[in-house]
């Protein structure tokens, strides 16, 4: 970079992602930040580098957060944001004053606020995509309130108070600096102040690509800005449904209207190959047909990484797929997110820590803990204990039957240990029987009342190394041949060996804050919403399995044969949640006056980041290309096919699909030839 601060360039991208593929190159330093929303998109990246024998160490990817957290550490200013976790925390303790801001929000979301942080939260996070708290865009913002409809108006200027007082609210308490909606601006802030920070701070970064993203907010908008007025080149290669109106609206939102050159191939959505479309009555029809393409394509000689499944959410279509597929054979990675909180193991944890933290418990709660296969350290095994662990649900059931006398009686842990004594002694439970339950109240005894923060370790590393040992090969023994049960178990017991360090770090901090009691029940509600927050790794790459991801993933990634399923009106596109009235997302969206043009959009609020991902999806065949959807819900409601085939050059084949099903024969549109003209 030279030492002039000559303002760098702006340019636009639409509809060729693989540009960022022609730059990379071998460099002693990297001359390119590559900024892009998911992981994932870097992992398909460095994939697609690696498949081209490309070196990529010209480029770096990274994340905007990064890059304004190294650039106010160099100027000596505070970059320290709290997670959100803790922001929960702050926004809990603010709704619940007396303030007229909060009546304001009671108006418009309900009297218990507390009880909607959640929803709150989300509220505030778009008012700041949408502004970045810049005075200019809140004006802008409530300039398009007043605009309204007098309900709607109403209802957007409540909500607009109330998310504006608890951004200040934050700010007294946390600091100007608190999230990356305020992090990104002070950086931006920064280097306006000092345009030689960037080269001070990066002496080789030349450049700044901000890739696969449907969505460039204020925040994000206002870092680029200043690193384009210090001299960076900064590109957007944006996807071909929203790109368009980020392009149109880019000049009006930037303090000096900076022109944006822009390059386009083709911004439609639409595939370069037609699709052949399967209709099925049901969701689980629908996943029959969708199993029966891939395994004809299996049966046909291409390998499972030949074959790609798109979905809008891959975690919603995990268990209808893994069941058609376990029919015909098929292993599957569905690349989705693990729901942490559903799994037996974390179950297991929480449920062992409502018994350490209870004065008194019933049998039901007592239990819980074996039912989620509660294993004992070897630490507390007996040395004449030979019970096969984890207990067999029939074992657990006799002990709740023999135990539970007085149907709900509740005792301590020792009154337990008494009540078992007593019903040996009396011939209810055979003495072998009763061992397990004697080992894990011996254990559960043992365990501090008031844990520090150590004791989470101490206490429950050794059940996940014994959940590791024994649990795990019986899930294992008795999962179907795809060994979907045995990897979400395991990758749940590697989750859990994570959420011990994390919840076990906010519990020292909240206890040093003086913000929780030392208890176990405040361990479990720590680490409640850790998981919430932090849900888990996705799924692991396996060579042996067909890949299900969701198809915003797809973004870059290339595969020969593509089956893209879900595609009903009402599941992709997905219809929008908000708080906010439908009436002010439109206008804001729409962009039609002068205030709502100055306005960041919510990727969230637009139908056209739907089709990006449709794009990413179906844009990844590169011989064949399969839709599928179904015509009905599980409920028997009519479902109509997604406006967004309206688009894609398709041919249904609905008799086709039925011979599918009955002799695994692939339709005329499916076959090698590439399943239609390009």
């Amino acid at each position: 970079m030279t030492e002039t601060t000559d303002r760098g360039s702006l340019r636009a991208v639409l509809g060729r992602p693989e540009e960022l593929l022609d730059r990379a190159s071998r460099a002693a330093e990297p001359a390119e930040f590559v900024v892009t929303p998911e992981r994932l998109h870097r992992r398909n990246l460095k994939r697609r580098l690696a498949e081209r024998a490309t070196p990529r160490s010209s480029l770096r990817l990274t994340d905007a957060t990064a890059i304004a957290s190294r650039l106010l550490d160099a100027a000596n200013e505070p970059s320290e944001t709290i997670d959100r976790i803790d922001r929960l925390k702050h926004l809990e303790s603010l709704l619940v004053r007396d303030t007229e801001a909060n009546e304001r929000l009671r108006a418009a979301i309900g009297s218990d606020l507390p009880a909607h942080v959640e929803t709150i939260a989300a509220a505030q996070s778009r008012v700041a995509e949408m502004t970045g708290w810049d005075d200019e865009r809140l004006n802008a913002l409530s300039t398009v309130a007043e605009g309204l409809p007098s309900v709607a108006a109403q209802d957007t200027a409540d909500l607009l108070a109330g998310v504006r007082a608890l951004e200040r609210g934050l700010t007294e308490r946390v600091g100007a600096v608190h999230s990356r909606e305020t992090l990104l601006p002070a950086a931006a802030e920064t280097l306006r102040d000092d345009p030689a920070l960037w080269s001070a701070t990066f002496p080789t970064a030349e450049r700044i690509s901000v890739a696969g993203v449907s969505a460039v907010d204020a925040p994000l908008l206002s870092l680029l800005d200043a690193a384009t007025a210090a001299g960076v080149d900064v590109t957007l290669s944006l996807r071909p449904g929203t790109g368009p109106s980020i392009v149109d609206r880019v000049p009006d939102r930037t303090p000096d209207g900076v022109d944006l050159a822009t390059e386009s191939r083709d911004a439609s959505v639409a595939p370069g190959l037609a699709a052949a479309e399967l209709v099925a009555d049901t969701p689980e029809a629908e996943a029959r047909l969708a199993a029966g393409v891939v395994a004809a394509r299996l049966r046909n000689g291409a390998s499972p990484s030949d074959v790609l499944v798109v979905a809008r959410d891959a975690g919603e279509y995990e268990r209808p797929l893994r069941r058609a597929m376990g029919r015909q054979g098929v292993n599957l990675a569905v690349w989705a997110q693990l729901p942490v909180e559903r799994t037996i193991p974390y179950r297991q944890f929480a449920a062992t820590c409502t018994v350490l933290a209870a004065d008194e418990l019933g049998a039901e709660q007592l239990l819980e803990p074996l039912e989620f296969h509660w294993v004992p350290p070897a630490t507390a095994c007996e040395d004449t204990d030979t019970t096969a662990w984890p207990l067999p649900t029939a074992e657990i059931g006799g002990l709740r039957t023999a135990l539970d006398e007085d149907s709900g009686a509740e005792r301590s842990l020792d009154g337990w240990s008494d009540r078992l004594a007593a019903a040996v002694d009396d011939g209810e439970i055979d003495r072998t029987r009763a061992r397990p339950l004697r080992t894990f109240l011996g254990w559960a005894r043992e365990q501090p009342r008031t844990p520090e923060p150590v004791a989470i370790h101490d206490t429950f590393e050794p059940l996940v190394e014994a959940g590791r040992e024994f649990a795990l090969p019986a899930v294992f023994a008795e999962d179907s041949a795809d060994i979907g049960r045995t990897s979400r178990y395991a990758r749940a017991l590697s989750r859990i060996a994570e959420l011990l360090t994390d919840t076990r770090a906010k519990y020292r901090e909240w206890l040093d804050a003086g913000d929780v009691p030392r208890s176990w029940l405040a361990v479990a509600d720590l680490a409640e919403r850790v998981v919430a927050t932090r849900p888990g790794r996705r799924e692991h790459a396996n060579a042996a399995a067909v890949d299900v991801i969701d198809a915003t993933d797809a973004w870059l990634r290339a595969a020969p044969h593509v089956v893209a399923v879900g595609l009903v009106d009402g599941v992709w596109p997905r219809r929008v949640e908000s708080v906010f009235p439908e009436a002010f997302r439109q206008v804001v969206v729409a962009g039609d006056s002068a205030a709502a043009r100055r306005l960041a959009v919510p990727g969230r609020w637009t139908a056209a980041r739907e089709a990006d991902h449709l794009a990413s999806g179906l844009g990844a065949a590169t011989e064949t290309l399969c839709c599928t959807r179904y015509r009905r819900d599980r409920e028997g409601t009519a479902r109509e096919r997604s406006p967004l085939l309206g688009g894609v050059s398709t041919r249904q084949v609905d008799e086709a699909a039925q011979s599918l099903l009955a002799t695994g024969t692939l339709p005329d549109a499916l076959a090698a030839d590439g399943g239609g003209a390009r």
